[in-house]
């Protein structure tokens, strides 16, 4: 199997992954969206600098085109170009492209394996090189709707992890940490980051093969590939001693500047779980030796500020919460690759690993294929990916000892908490100000109350104030007594006439 298949192989693998699953949630295309066209057979394509443009095209890695500096690759179809997926030799930092008239930048994320949305549908795309100059291996044009599955739309490498992985070598990932991936990254969503000790920019296939295996068993944030080239003068022998072969390593590899990477990760990562190579390198790898070595100097480092303090002052210290190393003999835990994953269609967290390892088309020749080839994990014995220790932990020992996160609150969680009690928060306030409000209109009302019985009562009193006589009422009586007392004078005079008359009536008698 000849790695110039690279492309094909892996949207093969990632089709076979895809057919088996249920359901894969981190895979999902948009919906409501159709499948997007691929143009890349039919498109035209041509470069500026006057090159054959055939490998950009071809779906083979080993075959690239470098192009200079402020040239250009005009591509154009006639149903409308809307996604863009590039696969750069080397990564190039930011570039530009235009459609319509209208340039925009691209780039700022530093991905090989680059997926661009074009803001719309356009018949022709201009790409422009940066100054520096650029070299691709294939690009791939699609029309709307959803890109095919295969195509890696990447995110960022983790603000925070759940996990931090320190895999040495591009596939010991889906080796010796065989399972991790598939089950913590793809079956339940953790914040997981990868970190490569070593590079392969040496080579022209293995950088696209390890973003193919890791697109393969679910992980969706972009690795950190370190600074230090894959040098085989590091290799060991099982005939060696560990602490010979870490001496062999440490004239290949810098220890202060591997130190400081690590101290580096742990805090810009500020992980809650570390997993690291077994000290004796597995195998006798020195790399493997020299990465768990100076991991666990770091560790001792990475929380102290003194230690490298311009690292301290860009991200923090960081005291990690738990360490794993593989292999470790002392509060050993066994972890469990091969219970079937409903992300992956029923598929084992062992066996998505192996489908990530058949990426590495370049080591299959290798005798870690027939290590890998099992049906489970656990019929491995020697290396075993599923025994781990718990080398260093500041919340206490295992008790399951089946769980990397046992005891951990992931940043998912921490973030749900935060945000339950931030709306508990504000309801409470929100109910505070209500009864608030309830409180004050009541206090407004009983206001009102009382200022409406005063003013009655103060308006009684004023009239009890000015409450007399009344003048014309005086008047009239008095003119009604007078009146009274004249016809009672009358009435009396005329009594005395009728008495004294019937007196002498009687005298004359």
């Amino acid at each position: 199997m000849g790695k110039d298949k690279t492309g094909r192989i892996f949207r093969l693998v990632a089709a076979t992954v895809m057919a088996l699953a249920f359901s894969l949630p981190v895979w999902a295309a948009p919906e409501g969206n159709s499948q997007a066209p691929e143009l890349t057979g039919s498109m035209s394509v041509s470069l500026s600098t006057g090159q054959a443009a055939g490998a950009l095209t071809d779906d083979n890695v080993s075959t690239y085109v470098n192009l200079p500096g402020n040239s250009s690759i005009t591509i154009s179809h006639v149903d409308g170009i809307r996604n863009l997926y590039i696969l750069w030799n080397k990564i190039p930092g930011s570039w530009t492209y235009t459609i319509n008239g209208v340039s925009y930048e691209a780039g700022a994320d530093g991905f090989l394996h680059e997926y661009v949305q074009l803001p719309e549908t356009t018949a022709e795309i201009s790409i422009d090189i940066p100054e520096g100059g650029a070299a691709l291996t294939d690009i791939h044009c699609f029309g709307e709707g959803a890109v095919p599955e295969w195509v890696q739309i990447w995110e960022p490498s983790c603000d925070r992890a759940d996990i931090l992985l320190l895999s040495t070598h591009a596939d010991d990932e889906h080796l010796f940490f065989a399972g991790i991936l598939p089950y913590y990254a793809g079956e339940r969503g953790g914040e997981v980051q990868v970190v490569y000790m070593t590079n392969h920019w040496d080579t022209v296939s293995r950088p696209h093969e390890q973003l193919n295996g890791l697109w393969t068993v679910g992980v969706r944030n972009y690795p950190i590939v370190g600074p230090f080239p894959d040098d085989a003068a590091s290799l060991g022998s099982k005939r060696e001693s560990v602490e010979t072969v870490l001496q062999r390593a440490l004239r290949v590899y810098d220890e202060e500047a591997l130190t400081e990477f690590q101290v580096e990760m742990i805090r810009r990562f500020q992980p809650q779980v570390v997993i690291g190579h077994d000290e004796a390198g597995e195998y006798r790898h020195g790399a493997h030796i020299v990465n768990t070595y100076t991991l666990k100097k770091a560790l001792e480092m990475s929380g102290d500020g003194t230690y490298y303090p311009d690292l301290a002052e860009k991200y923090g210290t960081w005291d990690v919460p738990k360490t794993y190393l593989h292999l470790y003999g002392e509060n050993q835990i066994v972890m469990d690759w091969d219970i079937p994953l409903e992300s992956f269609g029923g598929l084992t967290a062992f066996e998505v690993s192996k489908l990530g390892y058949g990426c590495h088309l370049s080591q299959q020749w290798t005798w870690f294929t027939r290590w890998v080839d099992r049906d489970k994990a656990a019929h491995i014995d020697t290396y075993s990916p599923c025994h781990y220790g718990l080398y260093r932990s500041t919340i206490g020992e295992d008790i399951g000892k089946k769980d990397f996160l046992e005891n951990i609150i992931t940043y998912r969680e921490q973030a749900e908490i935060l945000a339950r009690e931030e709306a508990e928060r504000i309801a409470a306030q929100e109910a505070e100000l209500i009864a608030a409000e309830a409180s004050a209109k009541t206090e407004e009302a009983e206001k009102v109350a009382r200022d409406g019985a005063e003013q009655s009562e103060l308006q009684e009193r004023e009239n009890a104030d000015t409450s007399g006589p009344d003048p014309a009422g005086s008047a009239f009586n008095m003119h009604v007594f007078a009146a009274v007392a004249v016809i009672g004078a009358i009435c009396l005079c005329v009594l005395l006439l009728l008495w004294h008359r019937k007196r002498r009536e009687r005298s004359r008698r």
